[in-house]
This record gives structure tokens, C-alpha cells and sequence, in this order.
């Protein structure tokens, strides 16, 4: 299993508003993607200083899979519409697992 994370430091400008509209957005994707196993995600706790604002971490049946959600029209949206205007920066990780 592939497994993709996504951590975002949003801009000082992002609103709850728009926040709630990512999140939202990305619980809806799984309806729209049918390459994505499972999905989670949600605004940091504030545990530690130097965390991000957000998390997400979708699981993917394999690396192809995975490929194909990218250039997903849906999942294309997504990026344009909710996380670009949002985010300051964001970085990823991908890694394998076993089932």
C-alpha cells in the first residue's frame, strides 16, 4: 500500500471559513476518486510550535493507483480551488507498507 501525507502551513489571510471548505472538500474526494483506499485528516492540535496547520493522509492499493488520483480532475480542483489559495507552503511524503 502506498500511503501519501500532506502537511500545510496555511497564510495568515486563510479564514475558518475557507478552511471548513477544504475540509469538506477533502471528505468528499473518496465519492469522487475511486483509487483512494481511505482518507484522514484535519487541523493541528498546536501540540508542538513548529507543526503545520493541517494534515492529510491518503492510503493508495499501489504506486499507480496513486499516479492516477494526481492528475484526477477531482483531485485537481481540489489543489486549485482549496489548498493553493490557503497554503503558505506544504510539503509531502510518500511511502510503501504492507497491507
Amino acid at each position: 500500500m502506498l500511503i501519501h501525507c500532506v502537511t500545510v502551513k496555511f497564510k495568515d489571510a486563510a479564514t475558518p471559513d475557507q478552511v471548513a471548505a477544504l475540509d469538506a472538500a477533502l471528505a468528499a474526494l473518496p465519492g469522487q476518486i475511486d483509487l483512494i483506499r481511505r482518507t484522514r485528516h484535519g487541523r493541528d492540535l498546536g501540540e508542538r510550535p513548529t507543526n503545520a496547520d493541517y494534515a492529510l493522509v491518503s492510503e493508495f492499493a499501489h504506486a499507480e493507483a496513486f499516479y492516477a488520483y494526481l492528475e484526477h480532475p477531482a483531485h485537481q480542483a481540489l489543489a486549485r480551488d482549496h489548498l493553493i489559495p490557503l497554503a503558505d507552503s506544504f510539503h509531502s511524503a510518500q511511502f510503501l507498507t504492507e497491507d
